[in-house]
């Protein structure tokens, strides 16, 4: 995300919307009853003699009174939908309602109805750090899934069969699938682009190993290449729980807050009481100064439901360290049957 203007008296700020990454942390910087301006297009209303008639569409910059928040994190779209409260006069479309379709390459003002708070700076430091994001190739006996490693998590693209070679006499590995693997890493290379990407990490087991390093010299794909117990999905997840690879993702925020969460929740596996569990508790003590650490499955505060407390709940707690959990990872699987979040107290509660 690329910061254009923050301006602390008019609590204004101007962003452009550099990467598919950044409509989540615009997520998280909307809210209802923010002004937020952009170029959208509007259907013309030309008047007739017998009436108003359809025009065509054209381009216009419009502010809108956001009302409501609407953001797919599998499509990367943003939708802001509120009534027009400055736009051309002669669209006669102020006051009505309209929907902003917020993409890349897009700028976007906003106008901060309770001003720039602590919140807004740490997610615009977030957001304007370095972007880096890895392709995951994790390849098993007659499975290959892809997955991609970025600042908000990991996201599974893709999970399909391949077929090694058949044959009715005794044939090594090698024989078997290299030539499967190598045709559906070239049908990779092309669907993914691989020079978008900062690096690319291939898992498999050690039986394919040598295997999967022929297919990818065949194919001249420049990757990193990893062996774990189990390929397919479950490489992909192993490959984040292990320590000694920490290193490698040092830059890769998700990944580091995803090991926090998981350790406070064995903390409370362990059944110690500076742990409490379900966004209503977590709300209930938010007001008291005691919050060290809130962990949040994502899925809560994407729902329209719950996304207001949420926000209210990590205004209150400002002083706290905040994660957002992707809610499709182990972690965040874990953490929806909990209630959507968990925290961490400076010091037990007598009735927590």
């Amino acid at each position: 995300m690329r910061v254009l203007e923050v301006d602390e008296k008019r609590n204004r700020l101007r962003l452009v919307i550099e990467t598919p990454e950044d409509l989540y942390y615009l997520l998280l910087l909307v809210r209802r009853g923010d002004i937020v301006y952009a170029w959208t297009t509007r259907q013309l209303r030309i008047e007739r003699e017998t009436g108003f008639e359809r025009g065509e569409r054209v381009r216009v910059y419009v502010g809108i009174d956001v009302e409501k928040v609407n953001y797919s994190k599998f499509t990367k779209a943003m939708r802001l939908t509120g009534r027009v409260v400055n736009a051309p006069e002669d669209l006669h479309i102020k006051g009505s309602y309209h929907t902003l379709s917020i993409n890349v390459g897009d700028e976007v003002e906003i106008l901060k109805r309770s001003g720039i708070g602590a919140l807004d700076r740490e997610v615009l430091a977030r957001a304007t750090s370095i972007i880096r994001r890895l392709l995951l190739i994790s390849i098993g006996d007659d499975e290959i899934t892809v997955g991609i490693l970025s600042p908000v998590g990991v996201e599974i693209r893709s999970s399909v069969p391949y077929y090694p070679r058949r044959t009715d006499r005794d044939t090594s590995i090698r024989e078997t699938i290299v030539p499967a693997l190598t045709q559906h890493l070239e049908l990779l290379k092309s669907h993914y682009h691989f020079e978008e990407y900062e690096d690319i990490v291939v898992l498999t087991t050690e039986r394919l190993f040598e295997a999967v390093e022929e297919a990818l010299s065949k194919t001249g794909i420049k990757a990193r290449v990893i062996k774990v117990s189990e390929g397919g999905e479950a490489g992909v997840y192993e490959l984040l729980r292990r320590p000694d690879l920490r290193p490698m993702f040092a830059e890769i925020r998700s990944l580091v807050e995803a090991q926090e969460a998981s350790s406070l929740i064995e903390e409370l596996f362990k059944g110690l009481r500076r742990v409490i569990t379900g966004l209503d508790a977590v709300e209930k003590v938010s007001e008291w100064g005691v919050l060290e650490k809130v962990v949040i499955a994502d899925d809560v505060f994407f729902d329209e439901n719950t996304r207001d407390r949420v926000l209210d709940l990590l205004d209150k707690a400002s002083s706290a360290k905040i994660i957002l959990v992707d809610s499709e990872s182990e972690v965040g699987k874990v953490l929806k049957k909990l209630g959507g979040a968990v925290a961490k107290l400076y010091y037990p509660l007598p009735n927590t």
